[in-house]
């Protein structure tokens, strides 16, 4: 479903589910990180992008005594009360980043009150392409509008909230920014270049008659709130850090290639490999964000598949399916670059073509596959798209 269609059938499923129209929809966008995995918590680089798959919250204030959250993702109904909240452990526990984000809004001073929402998405769950990010975000920009608060203006800030209502008491996931600043700043036509020390970041052309997007799901399904590996990773890297620097503050983005090899000589191996791969990412990162700003897509792409080889290699977060569906795509003319997309162990590979071979592509990965591993990927074309938004209805 586009963008649109996505908020017609959410604010239809509100108006079934609870007797009465919304009165506003937060709707925000899953990404595709195309470089930069696992940099953001290491203060890093990224190069990242929205996608037109989107999570849609229709929502309206209550005089019920408690908040009535609903989906159509076959998950039980929820309610809470917002001014004691707890973090929920059952099968009603994705309210979690709900409350996150009221737990957030809280904290700033914005009023959040009792309200019933209705939550629909595009996004495939446990895909590599952050259906959790576009939930909080969408979530923040329906209560935002709902209840103004200024924090609204800049999407940056509203990314920000989200990241830390994701890292909170309520959902856990030690988690960067790159995700939630994907969903909030998106831009149609562009990539984006993010520096996540300093925040500053910059929109590179991305032209959808010059590069199709491919995401290529294996239905290998993840969980970064549950660990999935994801924060071992963080862990090794942060203690990565620490020996390499001497300080407990230290972060990977400050160590050099040339710093690695002399002090890494007495670091242990397995940290070793994980800095490895954060050190030479962010290069690869700022290279590509260069390449990409002067049309130069073979660059690209080259560089992605060096960021795949550095994920099998060095951190050690792909998987076989992802490994084959890199391998199918590398092969194939037509193709600039492919690489593991998200925290990794399952999820997508994120596929940069020509857009002529789309067909071509479609047909090598659905037959290299299932030849395999007994079932096809789920391939969902894509272009780079707008951010979140919030409407009143």
């Amino acid at each position: 479903m586009t963008r649109e269609q996505v908020i017609e059938a959410t604010c239809a499923a509100f108006l079934a589910h609870y007797g009465v129209a919304p009165t506003a929809v937060g709707v925000a966008p899953g990404r595709v990180e195309l470089l930069g995995n696992h940099t953001d918590y290491n203060d890093g680089f990224v190069l990242t992008a929205a996608v037109d798959y989107v999570t849609a919250i229709a929502g309206a204030p209550s005089e019920r005594p408690r908040t009535h959250l609903a989906t159509s993702a076959g998950f039980p109904e929820a309610t809470f009360e917002t001014a004691t909240m707890e973090k929920s452990t059952g099968e009603d526990r994705w309210a979690n980043y709900l409350k996150g984000i009221v737990d957030e809004l809280q904290k700033t001073g914005t009023p959040v009150g009792t309200f019933a929402a209705f939550v629909t998405s595009s996004v495939p769950d446990g895909s590599g392409l952050s259906s959790s990010a576009a939930l909080l975000v969408a979530a923040a920009r329906l209560l935002t509008t709902l209840w103004p608060d200024p924090l609204a203006e800049s999407p940056m800030e509203l990314a920000k909230l989200a990241r830390r209502a994701e890292n909170g008491k309520f959902v856990g996931a030690p988690v960067g920014l790159l995700d939630q600043f994907s969903s909030a700043c998106g831009q149609a036509g562009h990539a984006l270049f993010l520096d996540c020390r300093s925040f500053a970041w910059r929109a590179v052309p991305l032209p959808a008659e010059k590069a199709g997007i491919l995401l290529a799901n294996t239905n290998v399904k993840h969980e970064l709130a549950a660990g999935g590996g994801y924060s071992e990773r963080h862990g090794q890297c942060m203690q990565a850090a620490r020996q390499l620097l001497g300080r407990g503050d230290a972060k990977l983005r400050e160590v050099t290639p040339a710093l690695l090899e002399s002090k890494g000589i007495g670091l242990d191996p397995l940290l070793k490999q994980r800095a490895h791969h954060i050190v030479y990412e962010n290069i690869r990162v700022e290279k590509a964000a260069e390449a990409m700003e002067r049309g130069d897509l073979a660059e690209v792409g080259r560089l992605m598949k060096q960021s795949h080889e550095s994920c099998r290699r060095y951190f050690e977060n792909s998987c076989a399916e992802v490994d084959l569906l890199v391998e199918t795509a590398s092969a194939l003319p037509g193709v600039y670059g492919a690489k593991l997309t998200g925290g990794g162990w399952g999820g997508s590979a994120v596929i940069l073509h020509e857009p002529a071979i789309a067909e071509t592509l479609k047909a090598a990965l659905t037959e290299s596959y299932t030849a395999k591993f007994g079932k096809a990927p789920t391939l969902l074309a894509t272009t780079a798209a707008p951010g979140a938004e919030g409407r009143r209805l």
